[in-house]
């Protein structure tokens, strides 16, 4: 079994047994290593100044606990500049975490986060960046590949992949093809067929990352998209885990 490193799980809770929980399932589903974020112990759109000091502290209170197993990312928003800039150099230039987590209280090229990008770029790590493109609408200010995109354009030296393979895969794959500093995880959504081969065929196999969107989805599931897929086997290790870690490793 190649090494397995999820790039997209989520904690609500450090020290209720939830980590542990993840962890269980993880070594029941041979995943060796996985990337974690906190949107807040209560998942709101708009995160205030205090959830935001609460979310990135208690990820760097697992990490730190489980330094070999976790790797955590920063999460930022648009209304809180100064503390998100803070934050980088607390966490990610003197602290345990490897990059930075988005959501949807901004759209990924909102220009209020420049000041926060200009900092990411210069520490040289990644952005996961929620991206969906909804039949039934999107939410307020949840980012699409074109604002992955837009983004890029203003800040080309940025690394940023996408969650959820942006939605409508196929379509995103499209998108943002021409950036090689865009990549894709493939975490979320049913495990349909073709969803790999069509990410590959537009964007090539160092792209493409394997993620679970743990507690919502299970490890194995979204591992099935990888390993069920017909491509090489040298390709489906670059995707397990060897691409995430080019990109999160210092």
């Amino acid at each position: 079994m190649p090494l397995v490193v999820d790039c997209h799980a989520h904690i609500r809770m450090p020290d209720n047994g939830e980590p542990e929980l993840v962890l269980d399932a993880a070594d029941r589903a041979g995943v060796d290593r996985v990337v974690l974020c906190s949107l807040g112990r209560e998942w709101v759109p708009f995160p205030d100044a205090a959830a935001l000091e609460q979310a990135n502290a208690d990820i760097a209170q697992v990490v730190e606990r489980y330094p070999d197993r976790f790797m955590g990312l920063v999460y930022l928003s648009a209304d809180e500049v100064p503390l998100g800039l803070e934050h980088l150099d607390r966490y990610i230039a003197n602290g345990p975490c490897r990059g930075v987590k988005l959501w949807i209280s901004q759209f990924a090229d909102d220009p209020r986060m420049d000041p926060l990008f200009d900092r990411i770029v210069e520490l040289d790590v990644p952005v996961l960046q929620h991206t969906w493109t909804k039949a039934t609408g999107n939410l307020e200010r949840e980012s699409t590949a074109w604002h992955c995109v837009h983004r890029m354009k203003r800040h080309p030296g940025l690394k940023m992949w996408l969650a959820h393979a942006g939605g409508r895969w196929e379509e995103a794959a499209r998108i943002i093809a021409p950036y090689p500093n865009l990549c894709a995880d493939i975490s979320g959504g049913e495990p349909e067929a073709g969803i790999v081969e069509c990410l590959l065929r537009h964007m090539g196999p160092d792209r493409v990352f394997f993620g679970s969107d743990i507690p919502g989805r299970s490890f194995v599931v979204q591992m099935s998209k990888v390993l069920s897929a017909d491509i090489p086997d040298d390709w489906k290790c670059m995707i397990l885990g060897e691409n995430i870690l080019r990109w999160i490793e210092p």
